[in-house]
């Protein structure tokens, strides 16, 4: 059974007939979705060890397109599909192929931590993270695009949250699904974009501003060997009340000026001001709605989309 871990990953199909079902096995039953139906949206928790979630009946008897989308990120284990169920007699239909992809590697504002938080004061549930409504999610939704996120919360680029220096995306960036040696295919899946939001976590321990540099620079060519033709995105912020982030912007913007010269096709951005009211100070719907609004204008100039 095709199986993933990440946020934003999204199974999508056209069907005939009156009802539909999906058959999901989950590793930890505490994993939410977002289901768009015919552009009506619900979520759903797969909580249900059997695996089936009936997702809706009594339909007009005709053709609908339906994408179940995973709302939590990787530390809710990994998520099996094992088909749809229909009316009996029904198929599937094949959908258009999207021409157009952004990947987005990132850190908890990617996956969409706490942007259902009440509060500042509120902690992480899986409940209240849609991943559904992160920035990058967006972006590619209102680009017509496919979206592929590589994220963890509290990752970093030479060191994690916790100055863990294992838990960093140069390491990990390459693994598709929890306890798995399987690699994602390169070659085949060229994005158009990738957005790299990376280096806020890098800085609550002591860091050496050479060394993250070198990690960021080292990721970057990496990134390029793999994807020659793509726009790369090296984005700082975005900035917090009372938080100077003129250091990551620093850092950033030192990484870009290497490639500056030597490929166009390299740039840096900054998503500006936030107001974080999201849980443990992460941007709730809205910051996540304003993020996109300045990244989206961003993509559309540099693709001329």
């Amino acid at each position: 059974m095709p199986r993933f871990m990440y946020s934003g990953c999204t199974i999508s199909a056209g069907f005939t007939g009156t009802s539909v079902a999906i058959k999901l096995m989950d590793d930890s039953l505490r994993n939410w979705f977002t289901v768009n139906l015919d552009d009506s949206l619900f979520t759903f928790e797969s909580n249900d060890s059997s695996g089936f979630y009936q997702l809706a009946e009594h339909l007009p008897d005709t053709v609908h397109r339906i994408s179940i989308t995973r709302r939590t990120e990787w530390h809710g284990g990994n998520t099996s599909f094992a088909g749809f169920v229909l009316d009996q007699g029904k198929g599937l239909l094949l959908i258009p192929k999207l021409s157009r992809t952004l990947e987005f590697i990132g850190n908890s504002l990617t996956c969409g931590y706490g942007n259902e938080g009440e509060s500042r004061k509120s902690h992480f549930e899986y409940r209240t993270e849609n991943g559904y409504l992160a920035y990058g999610a967006i972006v590619a939704r209102a680009l017509n695009a496919n979206y592929v996120a590589i994220c963890r919360s509290g990752i970093g680029m030479y060191q994690s949250y916790g100055g863990d220096r294992d838990f960093v995306q140069p390491k990990l960036y390459d693994e598709i699904v929890v306890g798995s040696g399987a690699r994602w295919n390169y070659r085949d899946n060229p994005p158009d974009v990738v957005v790299i939001e990376l280096g806020a976590n890098d800085l609550v321990k002591p860091l050496d501003s050479v060394l993250f540099v070198d990690a960021y620079v080292n990721f970057v060519k990496k990134l390029r060997t793999q994807y020659p033709e793509a726009d790369i995105i090296c984005a700082s912020g975005p900035t917090l009340p009372g938080d100077n982030t003129l250091t990551f912007q620093t850092y950033v913007q030192a990484v870009y000026a290497q490639f500056a010269a030597i490929d166009k096709r390299i740039h840096y951005f900054h998503f500006g001001t936030i107001d974080a009211n999201g849980s443990d100070w992460h941007p709730n719907l809205e910051e996540h709605q304003q993020m996109a609004d300045a990244l989206l204008p961003f993509i559309k100039d540099l693709k001329n989309w």
